[in-house]
């Protein structure tokens, strides 16, 4: 690797472990939020996980009698077990140069938010027994509150390319988040999800934005500068764009919903000015729907 791409790495990876104890604090406020382990998921079933014992019944086979339990009575027990679904979420950021933006110092970078809000969703489906994994990050998935700290960490110092969301080793029941501004277009991601709409995963299209991007508050003679270069673009009268630039905004957005729609997704729409906690609660609630 040349030198300079060396360096640029490890001052990024040096930014992004600086960040951690600050958005993963964020993160586990607002998860707190949330009852641990009502996600759903937990009931009696086939597994292998102890649930309770109860009374045998007369259709019960005499292998399922737990004689050393009904060795301590009068009655015959039976070892209920917990029902164990093989559910995965995984759980990708966009991490392309324009997610890396506010339009002032008092909003979060939208990259932040969108770990914060996954970090967030981590922590309470690992203390719900959920299985996690950070797509083009993690090397396994991550399993009980012992996998937190890991996977919390993967979500907010890993990076990983879009191409990775192609998720090799899904399984039935699996859920995919993926957090983006999705400004590279419908088109790209169109392409990018059509493999995983073929294979039956669920997926939650999560779109931030900032708000100058919704409501383009600029006036005057502005130079914009693109995220992902240097090239300047000079709009003249930024306030003459206004119009058109909203109804291409709101249409672009429009796409991605229509994306979510078409395949029976879900698609949330979140801006870094709101207070996380509505849309954390809705990614939540949305996961606990099957």
């Amino acid at each position: 690797m040349p030198i300079k791409n060396q360096h640029t790495s490890n001052q990024q990876a040096n930014e992004l472990a600086a960040k951690y104890p600050a958005l993963l604090s964020e993160a586990r406020r607002i998860s707190a939020n949330v009852v641990h382990g009502s996600h759903g998921r937990r009931k009696r079933g086939s597994g292998e996980t102890f649930w309770e014992f109860r009374r045998a019944r007369d259709e019960d086979p005499a292998s399922a009698i737990d004689w050393r339990r009904s060795g301590r009575s009068d009655a015959l027990f039976v070892r209920e077990t917990e029902w164990e679904a093989a559910n995965t979420v995984f759980l990708w950021r966009d991490n392309s140069p324009q997610m890396n933006w506010r339009s002032n110092d008092k909003l979060p970078l939208k990259c932040d938010r969108a770990a914060v809000l996954l970090t967030a969703l981590s922590i309470v489906l690992l203390r719900g027994a959920e299985r996690c994994m950070v797509p083009g990050v993690s090397q396994k998935p991550g399993t009980g509150i012992g996998a937190i700290e890991r996977i919390s960490r993967e979500i907010i110092t890993g990076t990983s390319l879009a191409n990775s969301i192609i998720l090799e080793n899904s399984r039935n029941h699996a859920h995919l988040v993926i957090a983006s501004d999705f400004l590279e277009g419908a088109q790209i991601w169109t392409q990018r999800l059509k493999r995983i709409s073929q294979n039956g995963i669920s997926v939650i299209l999560l779109h931030i934005s900032d708000p100058a991007e919704e409501n383009f508050p600029f006036t005057g003679h502005v130079l914009f500068a693109d995220s992902g270069n240097a090239e300047k673009i000079d709009m003249g009268r930024a306030q003459a764009a206004k119009t058109i630039y909203q109804q291409r905004f709101k249409a672009g957005r429009e796409q991605i919903k229509a994306i979510a729609s078409k395949n029976n997704w879900h698609f949330l729409n979140h801006r870094t000015d709101q207070h996380p906690a509505n849309v954390f609660l809705a990614l939540y609630q949305y996961l606990g729907v099957k």
